[in-house]
């Protein structure tokens, strides 16, 4: 009997002090009613240099062929197919790289400490930043034999790289002159 009232008692109690702080306005600190002390770090600037302003793009390789001579080169990402007026991959650039394998294989891009696994089904998927120019390795992580290159340029050879689109010639006079 006595714990039943004990125990009443302190639901009772724990019930006015829900109440109560619910009903009491929170302090601020900001009100000034408080005192301390306060440190101001110095702010200090840093200045990165500039990266070009990059696309995002994306490829896909199948590595793994048997009779392949020469491993498949990532260079031209934005056209499926060889066109020449394509821009090929620079500095800045981020490169979604799906890599597809004939053979189930672990694959990795050691530069950036990335490692996937593929498939004929599955690829492994890389996500790529490129900040300096040059060649980047995709390996087989159990050989460590080249499955594939990704090619990057300067921002100053890819500047170069880019050609002017052609004047289309009339189709209406079959490209002669006029007359």
């Amino acid at each position: 009997m006595a714990a039943r009232r004990l125990l009443i008692v302190m639901l009772v109690l724990l019930g006015l002090s829900t109440l109560a702080a619910a009903l009491v306005p929170q302090h601020s600190l900001r009100d000034g009613t408080t005192t301390g002390t306060t440190t101001t770090q110095p702010t200090v600037s840093t200045t990165t240099p500039a990266q070009p302003a990059g696309r995002s793009l994306g490829a896909k390789l199948l590595v793994g062929v048997p009779h392949a001579k020469k491993p498949p080169v990532v260079a031209n990402p934005v056209c499926a197919k060889r066109i020449p007026d394509c821009e090929p991959l620079h500095v800045g650039d981020q490169l979604s790289l799906k890599v597809y394998s004939t053979k189930p294989a672990e694959l990795g891009i050691p530069a950036f400490g990335l490692i996937g696994s593929a498939s004929s089904n599955s690829p492994a998927l890389f996500q790529v930043l490129v900040r300096e120019p040059g060649s980047i390795g995709v390996l087989f992580t159990s050989s460590g034999r080249v499955a594939a290159r990704i090619d990057v340029l300067s921002a100053k050879a890819a500047a170069k790289s880019i050609r002017k689109p052609k004047k289309a010639r009339s189709r209406a006079r079959g490209g002669s002159g006029p007359g």
